[in-house]
C-alpha cells in the first residue's frame, strides 16, 4: 500500500507528545501578563501544518487521560521514573483544549486509559474497515499497531514508517514490539523487562525462537547458542519469568476499549471566530489574530477539506 495524502482515510495524533514537543520547542513564549504559551502555540501550529499537508483526511486529537491508567494497578512503578508535569504545561492545557475544539479539529480522551489505548482501539476499527490510517508520534509503543493498512508519521522526520521500516528501526516486525520490551523493559516508561537482558540480547532471543513465549518454552536450547553469558542469561529467564510476561503486558496497547462513538464520527466541526480570536489575542499570537481577522487563518483546515 503506498500512503499518501489522498487515500489516507484518517490521521490518529498523538496529542500528549505534541504538548511537550512543542513545550521544549517554545520554552519561553508568554504574553504581557507572563502567561505562558508555548505548548499552545506549537501544538496548534503543527496542526495547522499537518491540516495543510493532509486536506483530504480526517483528523482526530488523542491525549492521555489525568487519571492513572489500569497500567499503574498492574504495575505500582510503571512511569515512576518520569518527572512530574512541569507546572507551566499544566496551565497550557484546558486553554489548548479549548483552541482545538474552537477550530473544529475532534478530541478525545478517556479516563484511566493512555492516549496509546484509545489510537489502538480506532486504528483496529478502521483497519477491520480496510481503511487506511496514519498514526502521527514519535512512541515506539505504538509502533506495534503498524500493519498493512495502518503506518506511524514521525512527528521529527515526517517519513511515513510500514512494517520493513518498523523492522529496519527496532530491529523486530511491529508484532514483536511489545515481546522485545518484555525482554529488554522500557526506561522510558519504567518497564523492567528481564535484568541483565538487553536490546542486543533480546533481539537474538527472539530471532532464534520468534516470540516471548516460544523463548520460555524453549529456554533450555539457548545453551545451544554460543554467545557470552548464555547460562546467566538462562538463569535471568527462569528468575524473572512473571517480569518478563509482566513488562509484556505493559507495553501491549489496547485494541478494544470502550469508546461512545465509532471512529466515523469524529469530524471536524464549524470553527467558533469569536472563541478563537478572544485566545489568540488574550495570546498575543498577532500574526494569527490579523490572518484570522482577515478571513485566512482557517482556509487550510477548513476549505481544503472538502474532497
Amino acid at each position: 500500500m503506498n500512503f499518501n495524502q489522498k487515500n489516507i482515510d484518517y490521521l490518529l495524533i498523538d496529542g500528549t507528545s505534541y504538548i511537550y514537543r512543542a513545550y521544549y520547542s517554545f520554552p519561553y513564549f508568554k504574553n504581557k501578563k507572563n502567561v505562558p504559551s508555548g505548548a499552545i502555540y506549537g501544538v496548534i501550529n503543527m496542526l495547522k501544518n499537518l491540516s495543510f499537508r493532509y486536506p483530504y483526511t480526517q483528523i482526530i486529537i488523542i491525549f492521555d487521560s489525568s487519571i492513572p491508567s489500569f497500567r499503574n494497578i498492574l504495575f505500582q512503578d510503571y512511569k515512576k521514573n518520569r518527572p512530574s508535569m512541569p507546572q507551566n504545561i499544566k496551565i497550557q492545557i484546558k486553554p489548548l483544549y479549548k483552541i482545538i475544539q474552537s477550530i473544529g479539529f475532534p478530541i478525545i480522551t478517556i479516563p484511566s486509559y493512555e492516549a496509546d489505548d484509545i489510537i489502538g482501539t480506532l486504528s483496529y476499527e478502521a483497519n477491520s474497515k480496510n481503511k487506511f490510517t496514519l498514526i502521527s508520534t514519535n512512541d515506539k509503543d505504538l509502533a506495534q499497531l503498524v500493519n498493512i493498512n495502518t503506518h506511524i508519521l514521525e512527528n521529527i522526520s515526517k517519513k511515513i514508517l510500514g512494517k520493513q521500516e518498523i523492522k529496519q528501526k527496532y530491529g523486530v516486525f511491529p508484532s514483536l514490539i511489545p515481546d522485545l520490551l518484555g525482554l529488554m523493559g522500557d526506561r522510558s516508561d519504567n518497564i523492567p523487562g528481564v535484568p541483565k537482558i538487553g536490546k542486543k540480547t533480546a533481539l537474538f532471543l527472539l530471532e532464534k525462537f520468534g516470540s516471548l513465549n516460544n523463548v520460555y518454552k524453549n529456554f533450555e536450547k539457548i545453551s545451544q547458542y554460543s554467545f557470552r553469558n548464555s547460562k546467566m542469561i538462562i538463569k535471568q529467564l527462569i528468575i524473572n519469568k512473571k517480569l518478563a510476561f509482566l513488562s509484556k503486558n505493559l507495553a501491549t496497547i489496547k485494541t478494544n476499549i470502550s469508546i461512545n462513538k465509532s471512529i466515523d464520527q469524529f469530524k471536524m466541526s464549524p470553527p467558533s471566530l469569536p472563541k478563537l480570536l478572544y485566545f489568540f489575542e488574550y495570546y498575543e499570537f498577532y500574526s494569527w489574530t490579523k490572518s484570522l481577522k482577515e478571513g485566512k487563518w482557517l482556509i487550510n483546515i477548513h476549505n481544503q477539506k472538502i474532497k
